[in-house]
């Protein structure tokens, strides 16, 4: 769908697009983007009184767009940066996104695993941030790759002859954070 499609279903309301910046592409020479973005100014032009845009994306690579086309700056002048999430925030996440699936961890050696995992993503002070870092994407990523190492587990666990409760199979071990690094 294009952005002409959009806008109209978006009217009385807000239009949101995350990864703005993939609108022109790496070297700036995607000209189907650039229809797309001149289309999306106009629109935002025409109907400034009915409707609210936001360009969503990477500090860097929305720059690099803003410099793309001169009349985005005007267009959309508040520029809010986000800090990356911190250890803690990052713990928290993970522990709303294991309720969510109904699932713990043991603690406190499961818990200590996971937060020495999460601190490997967070940016150290100073240096460049990486896409990754920070993000509660990484989160995702490796809980998802604990819970197959879990089921792996414990599937290994049930060949050898024991037997899980429910208990067992909604709780994440240590070792189901081996290999998890993002």
């Amino acid at each position: 769908m294009g952005v002409s499609t959009k806008i109209p279903e978006a009217l009385g309301g807000v239009l949101f697009i995350d990864e703005a910046y993939a609108l022109v592409g790496e070297d700036g020479r995607d000209s189907f983007g650039r229809e797309a973005l001149d289309t999306l100014i106009k629109l935002v032009e025409d109907y400034r009184q009915d409707l609210v845009v936001i360009l969503a994306g990477y500090s860097s690579e929305m720059a690099r767009l803003i410099e793309a086309n001169p009349g985005l700056r005007s267009r959309f002048p508040t520029v809010i940066e986000f800090e990356d999430y911190t250890c803690e925030e990052l713990l928290e996440i993970a522990t709303g996104m294991l309720l969510q699936d109904v699932m713990v961890l043991s603690e406190p050696a499961a818990s200590d695993r996971l937060r020495g995992l999460l601190q490997k993503t967070v940016p150290k002070p100073g240096k460049k941030t990486d896409r990754q870092a920070g993000n509660g994407r990484a989160v995702r990523n490796i809980l998802e790759r604990a819970k197959r190492n879990q089921a792996l587990r414990l599937q290994k666990e049930v060949t050898e002859g024991k037997n899980h409760n429910q208990t067992d199979m909604c709780t994440l071990m240590p070792q189901d954070f081996d290999g998890c690094e993002t």
